[in-house]
This record gives C-alpha cells, sequence and structure tokens, in this order.
C-alpha cells in the first residue's frame, strides 16, 4: 500500500468520538487521534490503520458506514467548506468533483446522468480496504444531506468487496439496495436532487475558498489544474499581505498592485466585485477562523484583520453576525471540527 496519498485529517474526528465512547477506551489510541486531528492531513495508509484500530477496540457491522454518517462538511478541509457555500447541490457537485484530488489525489471518479439518475462511481488506490470503502460511501451521502439540508433515498450503492454475512445491515443504514463486488464504490442518487438549494450559499465566501482550493491543487504533483491566479486571487493575496502591515485601504492595496485607484475600482467593477465587500468577506472568513483559535485574545484578532481599534472590529463583527465576537465564541463547541452554523 501506497504511503503517498492523503486525506484531510478531519475524516478521524468521527473515529476518535466512536472510541472515546467504548465502553474502555485505549488512552494511547485516543492521543494517537487527536496528534493526527493536530494536523491538516493524515496518509490513507494511516488512516485506514486507524479504522481498524477503532474496529478493534468495538467491533460493529458496517462500522465504515456508521463512522461515514457520523462525518460533517467540515471534516473534508477546503473541498467542505467550499461546497457549503454553493447554491445547489449541483453546483456542489461539480465542484467536488473537480477539486477531488484535495481530498485523495490518487481518487479516480466518473459521473454519469442517465433516464433521470445520476450514476457515481470512483475508485481509491490507497485506501481501499472494506472499512474505508465503507466510510468513504457514507461520507459522500452524509455530505450530499447536509448541504440540501434533508436525507438523500439514493437509488442504489455499490461497494467493492465480498457480500459480508451481516449484508442486510447495509440497506437498512442507507436506506436503499447495496450490492457488493462491484468493480468500484457505486452511488445513484435522483436527478432531481441536483436542484435542490443549499441554505448556506454565499458566492463571496465560495470565490474565496475556491481560489484557495486552486492554488492547493496546483501544488499537487502532476496535477492538471495548472491557470495563472486571476486578479481576484491577486487583489485577495494583497488583502491578506496588508493586514500584516496594519493598512488596508484600497489606497494602500491598489498602490502595492501597481494600480492607479481609479483603475483599482474599474478592475474589481468589471469582475463583479467591490472592494468594500471583497475587504468585509475577507474579514468575516478569516474573523470566524480566527476567533474558533482560544490562544487568541480578541485584540490579537483585531489587529490580526487590520483594525487599529478593537471597537471597530466589534461593530463589523456585529453587522456581519448579528453578535459581538464574544457571544459567537460562546456558540462555539470546544474542540469541534465541523463548521460553526451560518451567522445571519
Amino acid at each position: 500500500m501506497s504511503k503517498t496519498d492523503y486525506l484531510p485529517s478531519g475524516f478521524i474526528q468521527p473515529l476518535q468520538d466512536y472510541v472515546r465512547e467504548c465502553p474502555s477506551p485505549s488512552t494511547a489510541l485516543l492521543d494517537e487521534m487527536g496528534l493526527c486531528l493536530a494536523v491538516p492531513s493524515v496518509s490513507a495508509e494511516r488512516f485506514c490503520e486507524l479504522l481498524d484500530a477503532a474496529w478493534a477496540q468495538a467491533p460493529a457491522s458496517a462500522l465504515g458506514i456508521r463512522l461515514g454518517l457520523a462525518t460533517q462538511p467540515g471534516h473534508f478541509g477546503v473541498v467542505g467548506y467550499m461546497v457549503s457555500y454553493c447554491g445547489t447541490l449541483g453546483q456542489a457537485l461539480a465542484r467536488y468533483y473537480r477539486y477531488q484530488r484535495l481530498l485523495q489525489q490518487s481518487l479516480v471518479s466518473r459521473a454519469e446522468l442517465k433516464d433521470g439518475v445520476l450514476h457515481m462511481r470512483w475508485n481509491q488506490a490507497v485506501a481501499k480496504t472494506p472499512l474505508a470503502t465503507e466510510f468513504s460511501l457514507a461520507a459522500f451521502i452524509n455530505l450530499c444531506q447536509a448541504l440540501i439540508g434533508r436525507a438523500v433515498t439514493p437509488v442504489r450503492a455499490g461497494l467493492p468487496f465480498a457480500k459480508p454475512a451481516d449484508a442486510s445491515v447495509y440497506p437498512a443504514l442507507l436506506g436503499c439496495p447495496v450490492d457488493f463486488d462491484c468493480a468500484a464504490i457505486e452511488l445513484a442518487i435522483p436527478e432531481h436532487l441536483l436542484a435542490l438549494p443549499i441554505s448556506s450559499k454565499d458566492p463571496y465566501l465560495l470565490r474565496l475558498l475556491e481560489q484557495q482550493a486552486q492554488g492547493l491543487l496546483q501544488q499537487l504533483p502532476e496535477g492538471e489544474e495548472s491557470r495563472a491566479g486571476s486578479a481576484f486571487q491577486r487583489v485577495q493575496e494583497q488583502i491578506l499581505e496588508s493586514m500584516k502591515n496594519g493598512d488596508v485601504s484600497a489606497v494602500a492595496v491598489a498602490s502595492a498592485l501597481g494600480y492607479s485607484l481609479r483603475t483599482f475600482y474599474r478592475e474589481l467593477r468589471a469582475a463583479g466585485y467591490s472592494y468594500r465587500g471583497l475587504l468585509a468577506h475577507t474579514r468575516h472568513t478569516l474573523a470566524r477562523q480566527y476567533l474558533a483559535d482560544p490562544a487568541l485574545a480578541q485584540t490579537d484578532v483585531a489587529l490580526l484583520l487590520g483594525y487599529s481599534e478593537q471597537s471597530s472590529f466589534i461593530r463589523a463583527f456585529r453587522s456581519w453576525t448579528g453578535m459581538t465576537p464574544g457571544e459567537y465564541r460562546s456558540h462555539l463547541t470546544p474542540g469541534a471540527h465541523g463548521m460553526p452554523g451560518k451567522q445571519r
């Protein structure tokens, strides 16, 4: 089994939760999982080993399915956050397929619409144990359910291993017929689900995260995506750089990019943005990330975002979310790897 493939470490969270709830949980295993969660990614081989270790702690039928159904969009890393800000499930799946190599570099998938049904199939060259394939299938179904806020009843599902003795558990958990000995992980869902809206959609945040995903994809070896950064990406990167200097005015950012202020505004308008809106959304996105870090005081967060006064940050944050930074922090669950609810 190759050691070159990696998965988002957030996928370990359901495993750790499962082990923690066992009658006699292994402290060493929990600590090991905690170390893996402290970094952005984990090798696919290690993930499979941790799945096996979780099963050894408390064997259960279709455990990979059960654990996959406990995932949250945030466990999928930047891809999970990005698809959460799309407008419909169809748009989300289109981006999911485009950036799937950020989830597993060796992931190979195909999708086809036929007779009102979306047929999907994918292979995992590294994370291909029965438990890992179960987890992958169930996590994908649960992602779709989380995005549209309702249960997804597949037409059918398939798994690439021999039919187990307890095969009746699988359709009971997934709500559809499940075939075994398939050539790949398979899933079919009704086409009409693709038009369902995603309540957490946000075009600005989607653009921010898609740029981040594009940058990450370009860093992968042998990647097919290699286009030059757009004007949007240059502005975003300069805003982040200017925050370090404490001056995120349009004049400062335009000057750093080599534009006159008038040309800068004209370029943004042509791309469908306003500087004020872009800056606010960038700050909002970063503020929520920073506030989730208990090591950062509110004054630190304000400075990191380029505010000279904490009061200005508090007023801005209240305008974005309807609550103060302190109130927002009080709503966060310590140690959670999922996304906080979208604040209005």
